[in-house]
């Protein structure tokens, strides 16, 4: 559905061709026709019809998925409705695919979430049965949509709080989210979705030093994407009290994101094309310094007017093209000063993990996610470094306002009800 609504909606009516992955149709620059004009009010139509979708078929479809997935395996397992899945697809297909900047992950994370509640709810699972049966979904759907099956498995494990993680689990995303990626790929094509890259010299010790400076730059980035992120978010849900009000801040929100999108790379649609693009040296070269310095700045502020104002789409994978934004900038910084390696790729791929890891409060999920991105475990090392500096810097700030500190602080009654069934063993003879 995505790949249609940009085809059509964004391609066709708004002549604007956004950036392509190596697994999205091959890798190509981002390209804009005559109609410059047209952009801004396609985004803005495309918002405002998703908005309406949302609004009078499933309120609770709105926003960017993830944490309605992460406070429903927390609070209501058993109670997510089948049709949020439908309308969810609907309206982030329309969305990110008229230009709106938005992720893949957060309807991915939601859509597979809501299988696994109806499955559970079906089959008559516990409360904590179907709290896992959620979490798997949650995982699969992740790492299919971005071919890390890896980081999606661990990301069910370490996503749903903000101190601690549920290694249980593994061994249950795991296989499943190995089963998601293999089906989707079926259709969609396997390997890295950003194209294998190689690329492992970080630069000597200079370059060493610019790496912590990224993880640095990208806690602050981080931080800023949060703040700003909600901020927009409640300004709007506190303005939009009325039907006409949550339709129309929406469209004007893409119709300023269509504009910043006319000037800025990568902020229309999910941008994870600029990803790829800017761990080419040459194209990285071909912006201009300033273009470059923007691409985070610019990518964030559209994130948050698209969806803060009540578009649909996620905010995990807007993440990664603010760090891959971020990692930019400081290359081209240090290559004009001359203590930059000949290959961007590093600073990319740890840019992408330091500036989202911390802030969804799921550092090494996020790790091996950016390294699967681009088919390259060697660079987990520098990705590492990156993401502790960002760590410390982050502090306990989470963009997933739904994650409870620790396991201990669930005291949901459904969570407190499954452990009690759980003890006893009466509850649970003859079910498989």
């Amino acid at each position: 559905m995505l790949k249609l609504t940009t085809h059509f909606v964004l391609g066709e009516l708004g002549d604007h061709r956004p950036y392509g992955t190596a697994l999205d149709g091959g890798f190509h620059l981002e390209d804009s026709g005559e109609r410059l004009w047209a952009v801004p009010l396609v985004v803005a139509g495309g918002a405002f019809v998703s908005a309406a979708l949302v609004r009078w078929f499933a309120p609770d479809a709105a926003g960017h998925g993830t944490d309605a997935a992460i406070d429903a395996a927390h609070r209501q397992p058993l109670g997510i409705r089948g049709r949020v899945a439908v309308v969810k697809m609907a309206a982030s297909a329309v969305t990110i695919g008229s230009g709106g900047s938005g992720g893949t992950e957060g309807p991915a994370a939601q859509i597979s979430a809501s299988f696994g509640s109806v499955v559970a709810r079906r089959a008559g699972l516990t409360p904590q049965e179907a709290r896992t049966a959620v979490t798997v979904g949650l995982a699969a759907g992740v790492g299919a949509i971005f071919r890390a099956p890896l980081g999606g498995a661990i990301l069910g494990a370490e996503l749903l709080y903000r101190r601690d993680a549920d290694p249980s689990v593994v061994a249950k995303t795991l296989p499943a989210a190995l089963v998601g990626y293999g089906v989707f790929g079926l259709f969609f094509g396997y390997g890295p979705i950003l194209g294998a890259h190689h690329a492992d010299a970080v630069g000597g010790p200079v370059g060493v030093v610019l790496i912590a400076a990224i993880g640095l730059a990208c806690g602050v980035t981080g931080r800023l994407y949060a703040a700003v992120f909600y901020a927009v978010h409640e300004r709007v849900e506190a303005a939009a009290r009325t039907t006409a009000r949550k339709l129309l801040f929406p469209a004007l929100a893409g119709l300023v994101v269509g504009v910043v999108g006319l000037f800025v790379p990568g902020v229309l649609g999910t941008g994870y094309g600029l990803m790829q693009a800017v761990m080419d040296r040459d194209v990285l070269l071909g912006l201009s310094l300033w273009t470059v310095l923007l691409l985070a700045p610019a990518k964030l502020a559209g994130t948050a007017l698209s969806i803060g104002s009540g578009g649909s789409g996620g905010i995990f994978g807007p993440g990664l093209v603010i760090g891959a934004g971020v990692g930019a900038a400081v290359w081209r910084i240090a290559e004009d000063t001359g203590h930059a390696p000949d290959d961007p790729t590093v600073f990319i791929v740890v840019g992408m993990a330091a500036c989202l890891g911390p802030i969804v409060r799921a550092p090494i999920a996020v790790l091996v996610m950016a390294a699967e991105t681009v088919g390259n475990a060697s660079l987990l090392a520098p990705g590492a470094l990156g993401v502790v500096c960002a760590v410390w810097v982050v502090g306990g700030v989470t963009i997933y306002r739904s994650q409870p500190d620790k396991r201990t602080d669930v005291k949901s009654p459904l969570v407190a009800a499954a452990t009690t069934s759980e003890a006893d063993p009466a509850d649970t003879a003859g079910r498989p």
